[in-house]
């Protein structure tokens, strides 16, 4: 495998060193769904009509690791949004999260992107921690997307804007490249060919606010 999926790329970047998410971030957890949702929809494997999501044809290979995602949508097709999002995340610490985790991490084995390691409560729950140098591969290739003059592709701009959205652009990109991401995620607004990212990123920030709102 020399390339890696979003839900792959975005797994790498956000998750800690030691293969889990720290406690009560619900905005990694969040994008991670999101980032599934939108690797289905640009695989054309799901389809998003408003605000509702289906099922256009069978999971590809390369996206086994959303199948409990997958499925989800399958069921309840037609399915909201929020309702996705909501479904993983009642909580961090919620199983269907932790198995989603755990299925893209396994994924990532293979590669040699991942490791698998024992951690958690007790020590009884397998974690996968990335390796350096496929996260740092994935942060250069997008850096160098980001920074040249075409237009970012949806993929590109998506795994900026879930970066960003998440909280952890800032742990791979100066001031000035965060400035310049910015910029070029305003470009999602002005394309009119396809605004899938741009709908995604609405769903995620609606999603967070709730998400304030519960805690406080």
């Amino acid at each position: 495998m020399d390339t890696l999926t979003l839900t792959q790329e975005y797994y790498l970047c956000s998750i800690g060193d030691k293969g889990r998410y720290p406690a009560l971030d619900m905005e990694r957890g969040i994008c991670l769904v999101a980032a599934g949702m939108l690797e289905l929809m640009l695989g054309k494997a799901v389809d998003l009509e408003g605000e509702k999501l289906s099922v256009l044809r069978p999971l590809p290979e390369e996206s086994a690791c959303l199948e409990e995602l997958y499925q989800l949508i399958r069921r309840e097709q037609p399915v909201k949004v929020q309702r996705v999002l909501e479904s993983f995340l009642v909580s961090i610490s919620d199983n269907r999260l932790k198995e989603l985790l755990g299925a893209v991490g396994a994924s990532l084995v293979p590669a040699g992107a991942a490791r698998p390691e024992k951690g958690g409560l007790f020590g009884g729950r397998t974690l996968y921690v990335p390796d350096e140098a496929w996260r740092d591969r994935v942060v250069q290739n997008l850096r160098a997307e980001l920074l040249e003059d075409g237009a970012l592709s949806d993929e590109g701009a998506a795994l900026a804007a879930l970066l960003h959205k998440s909280g952890v652009i800032g742990r791979y990109f100066s001031a000035y490249e965060k400035k310049a991401l910015k910029e070029r995620l305003k470009e999602l607004k002005d394309r009119p060919d396809n605004q899938l990212v741009g709908r995604m990123i609405e769903y995620i920030e609606d999603l967070m606010a709730l998400a304030v709102v519960a805690s406080t």
